[in-house]
């Protein structure tokens, strides 16, 4: 989403190349020259994106050793607070089934599992079968990159920050159609949705707020991950 953008630039320390679409944002972290991309929600966009990055047959290519996603997640732990950065083992395909082994660079310890759906997941109960299994937090993206990656022999890494948690009753299916494909708000339907419903304001700004603040620590993390790359 866009402000998982804003954090990794501003934690990188970017600056952007091109505008639009084919917008991205390089800079340097230690040893590594750093390439960010929006790539937007969901499998589907995330694998096209990935695909484009790692194509090598793309004008203008740049070789790509390593391959890290930072972002927002939802919490399925429930002593996991938000906030909380997801390190998980193992990254699970919820429509496949398949799972792909995180060895993310640096020492930071590895627990339970991230799960990957279609879309957001707003079952209660299939989010406490995703926690009975060993999943700690579910996205909409990692298992994607992940899949590609493993596909062209690319090392990739995950950087999770619970951003909301199913049971704390924050997010709906009302909120969650006030997004766009790339994760941005539909500003006239969040208007339109306050006027009708004034008392949901609290919770979007609870939202805003949590979201903003789990992006920064994931982005913080992803730094810290490439740092690690250079031992």
């Amino acid at each position: 989403m866009p402000l998982e953008m804003e954090a990794v630039v501003r934690a990188f320390d970017l600056r952007v190349e091109g505008d639009g679409a084919g917008a991205t944002w390089t800079g340097h972290v230690g040893d590594s020259d750093v390439t960010a991309v929006h790539i937007g929600m969901g499998p589907a966009l995330t694998r096209q994106a990935t695909r484009r990055l790692l194509d090598t047959a793309a004008p203008g290519h740049r070789r790509v050793d390593h391959v890290m996603i930072a972002g927002i997640c939802g919490g399925l732990h429930p002593e996991l607070a938000v906030g909380t950065l997801v390190n998980p083992e193992v990254v699970v395909d919820h429509t496949s089934g398949a799972t792909y082994r995180h060895t993310p660079p640096g020492a930071e310890p590895l627990v339970g599992k991230l799960v990957t759906t279609e879309g957001v997941n707003l079952d209660v109960g299939l989010s406490r079968r995703f926690f009975d299994e060993g999943c700690y937090a579910v996205d909409m993206e990692t298992s994607a990159v992940a899949e590609v990656c493993e596909a062209h022999g690319c090392d990739w890494s995950v950087y999770r920050c619970i951003g909301d948690r199913y049971f704390d009753g924050l997010l709906d299916a009302r909120l969650v159609a006030l997004s766009h494909p790339d994760g941005s708000a539909d500003v006239a339907a969040v208007k339109r949705l306050l006027e009708e419903e004034p008392d949901l304001l609290p919770k979007l700004q609870q939202l805003s707020h949590d979201s903003t603040r789990a992006a920064r620590l994931a982005a913080e993390a992803a730094v810290r991950g490439c740092r690690a790359l250079d031992g």
